[in-house]
């Protein structure tokens, strides 16, 4: 049996999930220094140990009793399963996205292909949290862009820091399977930073190491212009473009 503590396999847990000690602890509703408590040892026993579990995707068995394997041994695919895989894989052909984050959940997002799901920044928000966003979180829909994926989704821009280039009530296109590294310098990007429940739209700035990445509004004007480092943020999504109606 591989010894670990009971603190280190919830840490494991929740970095395997990619989520904070808060995002953990709303997900449980519990407090971000029980969580703490967990995993530093000083609090050994938890009634929130199952749900820890559940929301993190790892084994009941291993996470309470460390027994068996973090992940529960996937059942062996049939041929028609691997057969829907492949065909799904070859439908992406060149168009499919590099750099997909890891463990990415992959959800069904719209009812109609023709059409993208508006979403609230609340709701893009929890994109993030790899929670699921679906028809019934959106607030309207438009019409879809060729290269947006079937993940995609749109939002209503609000205030004026992205000025002039896009004005409040405009819509954006957001594309969420791209990862960090795949982004590049005045990038436009979804980003939920610190303990915020709603998204954020800025311009990623990435200078020569992690420590120079931020965030700033296109508005010359806004009383903000160098915004809290993109280490302190979860990636929602890359804004492709905007519709346009003439």
């Amino acid at each position: 049996m591989n010894i670990e503590s009971l603190g280190d396999r919830v840490k494991k847990a929740r970095k395997h999930a990619g989520l904070t000690q808060v995002q953990l602890a709303k997900k449980v509703k519990t407090s971000q220094g029980a969580i703490s408590d967990i995993e530093n040892g000083r609090n050994k026993e938890s009634s929130s140990l199952y749900d820890i579990a559940k929301s993190t995707g790892v084994s009941a068995d291993w996470l309470i009793n460390n027994h068996g394997e973090m992940l529960d041994t996937p059942k062996t695919a049939s041929i028609d399963e691997l057969r829907a895989q492949i065909d799904q894989m070859q439908s992406k052909g060149e168009d499919g996205l590099l750099n997909i984050p890891v463990d990415t959940q992959r959800v069904a997002m719209t009812e109609n292909p023709s059409m993208v799901p508006i979403l609230s920044w609340v709701a893009a928000g929890s994109w993030s949290n790899v929670e699921a966003v679906t028809f019934d979180d959106a607030i309207g829909r438009v019409s879809r862009p060729a290269k947006l994926s079937k993940n995609g989704f749109a939002l209503i821009v609000r205030g004026e820091s992205m000025l002039p280039k896009f004005d409040p009530g405009d819509i954006i296109y957001v594309e969420p399977e791209t990862g960090l590294f795949a982004l590049k310098n005045n990038d436009l990007v979804i980003v939920q930073c610190n303990d915020d429940t709603e998204a954020t739209f800025k311009q990623l700035v990435i200078g020569e190491t992690s420590k120079d990445m931020y965030l700033r509004p296109l508005n010359p004007n806004w009383h903000e212009q160098r915004m809290m480092p993109m280490g302190d943020c979860n990636l929602v999504g890359k804004v492709i473009g905007k519709y346009v109606e003439y």
